[in-house]
């Protein structure tokens, strides 16, 4: 039983320094995600002011072709200036765009769960050598290790916290740029669907009038 208990222990306590490390590389990889979202709010700031030139023309494809837009409307501007309205490549685009959004939705879900999970493990760890230290009578021992393990808790729930905020307002975002764009797209089409149906009507009253006379 003592060389199980041994064995356990020290497999335990490997896992204490590549914890510590994903713990600081998850918090690293939240702080630059953290400032990914801060350009895109700049960049949603832009498109808005875009978007409300682009109404104020009327929402016509040409206005929206020469508006400086940023980010996911940006991507879409260039499949139609490449491509044009009823091109596929211009729905492969929104479609791509749709599945850069979930994937990032996905990985932050994904650090919103391993950061309490890490921060967990790097608090059970050092709880080991800390009980082992108040039963010989060594409080500095044990004050250094719940230290440890007490400090990569809170950055394991912060981790965890920013990340779903983070989560959240991406969702939110996506999904809003995502209506928007298949809205403009849908006017479009249905825009130039109407003026070919009014244009193939003329057509034919006209010829209708010459084979009268």
């Amino acid at each position: 039983m003592e060389v199980l208990s041994g064995i356990l222990y020290s497999l335990s306590s490997a896992f204490l320094v590549p914890t510590l490390v994903a713990v600081l590389a998850l918090f690293v990889g939240t702080t630059y995600l953290v400032g990914q979202l801060l350009s895109e709010g700049l960049d949603r700031r832009a498109n808005r002011a875009s978007l409300a030139a682009c109404q104020a023309e009327g929402l016509s494809l040409n206005g929206f072709l020469l508006q400086p837009w940023r980010g996911r409307f940006a991507a879409v501007q260039s499949a139609l200036s490449a491509n044009g309205l009823h091109s596929v490549f211009v729905d492969r685009r929104v479609t791509d765009v749709e599945t850069a959004l979930r994937a990032r939705i996905e990985r932050l879900g994904i650090v919103s769960r391993a950061g309490p999970m890490l921060g967990l493990i790097g608090t059970l760890i050092p709880l080991q050598p800390a009980l082992a230290g108040l039963a010989e009578g060594n409080m500095q021992q044990m004050a250094s290790n719940l230290l440890l393990g007490f400090t990569t808790t809170v950055i394991g729930l912060v981790i965890g916290g920013v990340a779903f905020a983070l989560g959240t307002i991406t969702r939110i975002w996506g999904r809003a740029d995502l209506i928007e764009i298949r809205f403009l797209l849908e006017r479009w089409r249905e825009e130039e669907e109407q003026a070919y149906e009014q244009q193939s009507t003329a057509a034919l009253a006209s010829a209708g009038l010459e084979l009268d006379r």
